[in-house]
């Protein structure tokens, strides 16, 4: 295959790991949040967090194993990679702890 071939696979790869990653992480979400609370909450930043997880595993571990192969591919370092995790985690718990404090 050739090197757009591979390009154009591994974009799709990408979206189709974005969309399944954001569906599990949000589903399970939102269950926790009903389970919790009784009603559906808005998730946004959840949202937000969600994505940051999945661009932390992306850099760290799915690029490696994908079709695309460059030498420009390398890992978060790890400071970016706590900061960003911390950063998500923190984005992730917000919708949890608003009702607690309504």
């Amino acid at each position: 295959m050739g090197k757009l071939a591979t390009f154009i696979a591994e974009m799709l790869r990408l979206v189709f790991l974005l969309m399944l990653t954001l569906f599990l992480l949000g589903n399970v979400e939102q269950s926790i949040f009903k389970m919790l609370y009784g009603w559906n909450g808005y998730l946004y930043t959840a949202t937000a967090g969600n994505f940051l997880v999945f661009f932390v595993i992306y850099r760290n571990y799915w690029q490696f194993k994908g079709w695309y192969k460059s030498e420009k591919n390398q890992k978060l370092k790890p400071v970016w990679t706590r900061a960003l995790g911390i950063l998500s985690l923190l984005l992730i718990l917000v919708p949890f702890a608003v009702p607690l404090l309504m």
